[in-house]
């Protein structure tokens, strides 16, 4: 019976002293809520992309009924670690959009969600004759609302 007590004693002691001494956590900044606040993002739903040989030529609503561009370079979604990631879904019910993030209130990366079927009323095919290779130029997505 004692050496029950004992052994219970002990268990407790040992419970109540491991909080004290276990190992302090270190929370990697990016993933710290405190630096959340200089990150941020916009949904843009997409009503049509173009994908063409220098990147995507995208489509959207805007709030005047109007239809907004941007030009998005094929080198963005190129190399790991670039400016764009392109995120081929299935079938589903979800519309293809795009989500632009914005890093101390400049843009710092894209991601472009699309049908992987090409057949899907969201893709669109440029005429031959369009002259927009000028437009793929660009550093930065500047979106109109």
């Amino acid at each position: 019976m004692k050496t029950r007590h004992v052994l219970l004693m002990v268990v407790m002691l040992f419970i109540s002293i491991l909080p004290g001494i276990a190992q302090d956590a270190r929370i990697p900044a990016d993933t710290n809520p405190d630096n959340w606040a200089n990150l941020f993002y916009i949904n843009v739903p997409i009503v049509k992309i173009y994908p063409h040989t220098l990147g995507f030529l995208v489509l959207y609503q805007k709030a005047d009924n109007e239809l907004g561009r941007l030009y998005l370079p094929d080198a963005w979604f190129a190399a790991s670690g670039g400016k764009g990631d392109l995120i081929k879904m299935d079938a589903s019910t979800t519309w293809p959009y795009l989500v632009i993030f914005y890093k101390d209130g400049k843009f710092s990366h894209v991601r472009l969600y699309v049908k992987r079927d090409k057949s899907h009323p969201s893709w669109g095919i440029l005429p031959p004759d369009a002259n927009i290779a000028d437009k793929f130029k660009v550093e930065e997505i500047k979106i109109e609302f």
